[in-house]
């Protein structure tokens, strides 16, 4: 049976069918995370950890256009340092999910977007795929766990030079650097995440949950 909710006015969409669940950002074209849509996630993240039956987790945007290009540029002046503190800490709250995540990445992956997608374990994405944190070109430096796994994820030589310039990266760049894992046309990708997210349904759930914590150990 398949349950649906939805988070943020519809900005969420949450579907659980068969131990996979899928989180959908659903504010099509661009998929513009808002200020009440970064608080929501905090719960829809601990409604996915404390659900016993869920065992995998897909993070994807509404549409081809985009997973999501960011956040809402409308809300930026009204955003206090809490509030990217409290993205920030939604956005660990995803990468210390005891269950597998995946990222299906279509079109733009931008700012939050990509702060979302380095949290996930596994990511996938077409061939117009653009990744990069552009904050720099609007005044701002990302401020919400991007920049550090970026880094991490890069190193700082390589880093400095998309993150000063604002440099986004194409899907080859980034399955080079490790930003992508696959690189799937759009007629197959849905499919490619299902069969990754049924093979990881088939391995051990607590063995899952230790070697995920045992990574995030090596790497901080």
């Amino acid at each position: 049976m398949v349950v649906e909710r939805a988070y943020s006015n519809g900005g969420w969409l949450v579907r659980v069918n068969n131990g996979i669940a899928e989180v959908i950002i659903n504010r099509p074209p661009l998929n513009l995370i808002t200020l009440e849509m970064r608080r929501d996630l905090g719960k829809i993240i601990s409604e996915l950890e404390q659900d016993g039956s869920v065992r995998v987790v897909i993070f994807e945007g509404s549409g081809d256009r985009a997973f999501s290009a960011g956040g809402d540029v409308t809300e930026f002046l009204n955003t206090t340092p809490n509030d990217l503190i409290d993205w920030g800490k939604t956005i660990e709250a995803v990468e210390s999910l005891s269950k597998p995540t995946i990222a299906l990445l279509r079109g733009y992956v931008l700012g939050a977007g990509t702060e979302l997608a380095l949290a996930c374990d596994i990511r996938l994405g077409t061939p117009d795929v653009e990744i990069g944190l552009p904050e720099i070109r609007l005044g701002m430096v990302p401020a919400s766990g991007g920049l550090t796994r970026i880094v991490k994820a890069l190193g700082p030589l390589r880093a400095r030079y998309y993150l000063l310039l604002g440099r986004r990266m194409k899907a080859e760049e980034a399955l080079q650097y490790g930003l992508l894992h696959e690189i799937v046309e759009p007629s197959r990708i849905y499919d490619r995440v299902m069969e990754i997210a049924r093979d990881l349904m088939s391995l051990s759930p607590l063995a899952l949950k230790a070697l995920k914590e045992t990574i995030r150990l090596i790497q901080d």
